[in-house]
């Protein structure tokens, strides 16, 4: 047993430093990959990212604090404010869904260029990074499973053909609506694509945009 397990030593051994070897080429690698990507980034895209990483880790707190503090209220309060949870909750989530109209502070960016389905994307992301909760695009409601894609000669928003100048509406938080839309039409204004890019906050600015509910074909409830 033990000249057995002598020999086994050296293969095991040799297993581990050959996994260890392993990881650090990948990790090296990796790392190498990351800083080739960020080698052709100019400095306000990279500022860009890096806001937009603080805002995401800001969002994920303040979303983990009011999950918290919802989840020790429904603890502590009975029924009555069980129901008045479930009530906001469901207020909030046709919000997210995009069913029913809203009213708050926001802001309205105007863009005339030839954007593309990547461009409407990203615009409509950084939107949400910067503290929007409500956005509509082109006069039509925007939420997460909205499909933004080109078609024929143009493009079209859920099978709807949408066309520039490109207006941008977004709802929530001022202050940081008001830092993203700076920031983004800043940058549009480098783009030499961008004929016009502005803004214009508000602080009473309506969506009354809104989505049909989809009904569930395969879905069915047990």
């Amino acid at each position: 047993m033990r000249a057995e397990r002598r020999r086994r030593t050296p293969l095991i051994v040799g297993l581990v430093v050959l996994a260890v070897t392993a990881l650090t080429v990948i990790q090296v690698r990796s790392q190498a990959e990351v800083a080739r990507s960020l080698e052709g980034q100019d400095n306000a895209s990279l500022a860009f990212l890096i806001d937009d990483l603080h805002r995401s880790n800001d969002q994920l707190v303040q979303e983990e604090a009011r999950v918290a503090a919802q989840r020790e209220a429904l603890r502590g309060g009975g029924p009555v404010a069980a129901d008045a949870q479930l009530q906001a909750e469901a207020t909030r989530l046709r919000i997210v869904e995009g069913l029913d109209p809203v009213v708050g502070p926001g802001v309205t960016i105007t863009i005339d260029a030839p954007l593309n389905e990547i461009d409407l994307q990203d615009a409509i992301n950084n939107l949400r990074l910067g503290g929007a909760e409500a956005v509509a695009l082109a006069g039509r409601r925007v939420v997460m499973g909205t499909v933004i894609r080109h078609s024929g000669a143009g493009l079209e928003i859920d099978g709807n053909p949408a066309h520039g100048p490109w207006v941008f509406q977004a709802v929530g938080d001022p202050v940081q609506l008001n830092a993203a839309a700076e920031q983004m039409t800043r940058t549009l204004r480098a783009d030499p694509r961008v004929r016009s890019a502005g803004y214009e906050a508000s602080s009473a600015l309506s969506l009354a945009e809104v989505l049909r509910p989809r009904p569930f074909v395969y879905a069915l409830s047990q």
